[in-house]
């Protein structure tokens, strides 16, 4: 077995092992492009400047999931209740929003965020639109419990890039209690379908990540994770636990296992913007990011939003360690 590839994502609250640095498929397929798209990222997320437009974008369809994930908002019906709406993204606004990111040259865009996608009842229409666009880099996330090999097929045969798969547990019974009303043996054969199908059409994209959440409920099983999965996905991540409350114990407390060393450090702002489903745009992917909205894509572009003074205040907050004027920073990054 070769020497396996690691990086680190996010301001170090990702850590990735891959087979080989993926960086390598994408050049393969995009050149020079994706080379300099990745220049452009490490340069904004050093902090100094951000660009003209979002590097990345993550659209909500609508605020649904079929999970009640134990360290998820879904999963706790008292949280819920904070940032729950009721309004979903119409295929309509969502075409202007992928058109938007097409005028800017935005490299790289996802249709999921804190949902489930492939309980839309358009996803295919979604999925179609974006795969159209001159978009490089394009993510779907998913639990896989609806993964079906129909849906494999369509996804594998567009132009998504990336596929990361959440699972965070190498057992049954540590599933069951990270995700209790999913089924594990669904979950891992849909996972395995997906891969064997993509390989099977002799494709290298969409790459297959899958994802391990640290804390103290899984992080015994870290290193089977990894052993289970490193050569048949085409990279593990292990992610650090963003506390969803900071009220609750249980959930604040399990924090502190992340896996990269050494204090942590926020880049979203000069990176990404995150869309929900009834249009309130957050600047990070913190399931509580809706206490410090920066706009609303029903009365601003997204390039208005990433210009305005909500969201260079808050990049000074971060860069001048200011955090509590945040209102919500400080609970993250301590």
């Amino acid at each position: 077995m070769s020497k396996p590839f690691v990086s680190s994502t996010s301001a170090g609250r990702v850590l990735n092992v891959a087979k080989r640095n993926p960086d390598e498929i994408f050049v393969e397929k995009f050149g020079e492009k994706w080379l300099d798209y990745r220049k452009r990222w490490a340069a904004a997320s050093s902090g100094v400047q951000p660009e003209r437009f979002p590097l990345f974008v993550r659209l909500e369809s609508q605020f649904k999931c079929n999970s009640n994930c134990a360290l998820c908002i879904h999963g706790h019906d008292e949280l819920k209740s904070e940032i729950e709406y009721k309004e979903r993204m119409t295929l309509d606004v969502f075409k202007r929003l992928v058109d938007e990111c097409v005028e800017y040259n935005c490299p790289s865009i996802a249709i999921s965020f804190i949902n489930e996608p492939l309980m839309d009842e358009d996803f295919a229409d979604r999925l179609g639109y974006v795969s159209k666009s001159n978009i490089m880099d394009i993510h779907l996330n998913s639990n896989a419990q609806l993964m079906t090999e129909d849906v494999a097929r369509f996804i594998i045969n567009s132009n998504v890039t990336r596929v990361c798969f959440s699972i965070d547990a190498a057992t049954e019974s540590v599933y069951k209690k990270m995700r209790p009303n999913l089924d594990f043996n669904t979950v891992i054969t849909n996972i395995n379908n997906f891969i064997k199908i993509r390989n099977e059409l002799n494709k290298n994209l969409p790459l297959v990540r899958v994802s391990f959440l640290m804390n103290e409920i899984n992080i015994h099983e870290k290193d089977d994770f990894e052993k289970i999965w490193s050569e048949k996905a085409d990279y593990v991540s292990f992610q650090r636990y963003v506390p969803i409350s900071v009220h609750n114990d249980d959930l604040s407390r399990l924090k502190k296992e992340a896996p990269v060393e050494g204090k942590q450090y926020c880049s979203y702002p000069w990176e990404s913007l995150f869309v929900h489903g009834d249009g309130v745009v957050v600047p990070c992917a913190a399931h509580r990011g809706r206490f410090i909205s920066v706009g609303n894509i029903h009365s601003n572009t997204l390039y208005e939003i990433w210009n305005s003074n909500e969201m260079n205040n808050l990049r000074n907050s971060i860069k001048n360690n200011k955090l509590h004027d945040t209102k919500l920073c400080y609970t993250c990054l301590n």
